[in-house]
């Protein structure tokens, strides 16, 4: 897991955009990874990023759609678990989870071994829990209170959202699209980023 101090080393939301390019050619290579039986539909492939700084102790955590820093004492706790890995399966944030059947495996070491040696150790693309499907016609859309250290996910309608109103919108998160005709499976856009700052 990385500390406070490893995951305030993580690039923002627009540095790590910016970096990943040719992604294309990412989605290309990782896609028959995310298609095994065990991986599909429980995970999404993401953009590393930090949300705010953290202070000693301290882990992003998401109750429901919020997540922001808790201070976690117990090393393993019962009732939150991983929710973002980087390339390498370092967990980077974490959620709350109500009763035993919500506890999601990590995928395995295997998986990640392959993974970096696609992707690089120190890649910005990483893995995340898989969202619930939201309707036709409207996306997860992330934004930052900065002033309340929170990281807040909420559906919105997909058109519009890029550059709407001068705010700058990032891809963070691909989910895999079945293929048809027994095609090789392909990675489109599942999350949006609009970065906002609150008062």
């Amino acid at each position: 897991m990385l500390d406070h101090n490893g995951y305030n080393d993580l690039l923002t939301i627009k540095e790590a955009d910016e970096a990943l390019t040719d992604r294309q050619q990412w989605f290309k290579k990782i896609a028959p990874l995310l298609s095994r039986q065990e991986l599909r539909e429980k995970f999404n492939l993401c953009l590393v990023h930090k949300h705010v700084v953290l202070q000693p102790g301290e882990r992003m955590v998401a109750t429901g759609l919020v997540t922001q820093p808790e201070t976690i004492s117990d090393p393993t706790p019962s009732d939150i678990i991983p929710s973002s890995w980087t390339a390498t399966g370092t967990p980077f944030e974490w959620k709350h989870v109500k009763a035993p059947e919500e506890v999601v495996a990590p995928p395995p070491a295997e998986f990640f071994r392959e993974f970096s040696t696609i992707v690089g150790e120190g890649s910005v693309i990483g893995l995340s829990l898989a969202q619930d499907p939201v309707p036709d016609g409207q996306i997860w859309c992330e934004r930052t209170d900065y002033e309340r250290r929170q990281h807040i996910l909420e559906v919105k309608p997909a058109e519009g959202l890029w550059g709407d109103e001068g705010v700058p919108a990032h891809q963070t998160s691909w989910s895999l699209e079945p293929s048809t005709g027994g095609g090789e499976p392909t990675l489109t856009l599942k999350l949006a980023c609009i970065c906002l700052h609150e008062t």
